[in-house]
């Protein structure tokens, strides 16, 4: 039986993990990373830092392994071993992207990215696509002072839109960008991984297995 569907004016995209299959590159990059120095990644630590803006989940990582380097090097060292991973393929969509995309321009439903990631990541990672002409606009690590699980890059794309948050659907994957969702006082879909806790969790409006669910579509009145 389908879901009554929600009433909103907009539907907010993370990037990484809920567009591109990116996390697993991230979280290889900074394995090898770690590696280098003689260490193992942490995955409790790993898990903390998804979602974080880069330097934000970078001072985490080297808090929690003592490491010497200046985050500065770190970052670029990371960014360098994300595209040696990454090799000569553009990394690819998650399911049911592309076709939640056309759902949502057929019902001329608007469309925004909010992530923890630079604008210069954000044109490089999804030139290969071509589908960043698809949303009204993107807001990233740039563009707020903090990030999430902070809720401000949820406000200010709320406040971009023209309406308040709580007429904004936002899709997720980590439980950082749940809370910076929850925060900002908008509903909130997890699209959870295989690298996600599922026990932090707790407080999403709704948890589908994919872009392509048929409860997602449900309760975005899509179907």
């Amino acid at each position: 039986m389908a879901l009554p569907a929600w009433t909103y004016r907009s539907v907010i995209f993370d990037l990484d993990g809920v567009i591109l299959d990116t996390e697993p590159i991230f979280q290889e990059a900074t394995s090898r990373l770690l590696e280098t120095r003689g260490q193992r990644a942490d995955a409790g630590v790993l898990q903390r830092m998804m979602g974080m803006p880069g330097r934000q989940a970078l001072e985490l990582l080297r808090a929690h392994h003592k490491l010497a380097d200046p985050i500065g090097e770190l970052a670029i060292e990371c960014s360098r071993l994300f595209y040696e991973v990454l090799g000569q393929d553009h990394a690819a969509l998650m399911p049911g992207t592309l076709e939640l995309l056309d759902r949502l321009e057929d019902r001329n439903i608007p469309r925004a990215i909010a992530t923890s990631s630079s604008g210069r990541y954000v044109r490089r990672i999804l030139e290969p696509h071509k589908i960043l002409t698809r949303f009204a606009f993107f807001l990233c690590a740039n563009d707020v002072e903090n990030g999430k699980p902070s809720p401000e890059i949820y406000q200010k794309a709320a406040a971009r839109m023209g309406h308040g948050p709580g007429d904004m659907v936002v899709l997720e994957d980590s439980p950082n960008g749940l809370r910076a969702a929850k925060a900002a006082g908008a509903r909130c879909i997890v699209v959870p991984h295989d690298l996600v806790p599922r026990e932090e969790l707790i407080g999403a409006d709704a948890i589908v297995p994919s872009l392509a669910s048929e409860e997602l579509y449900d309760l975005l009145g899509l179907m």
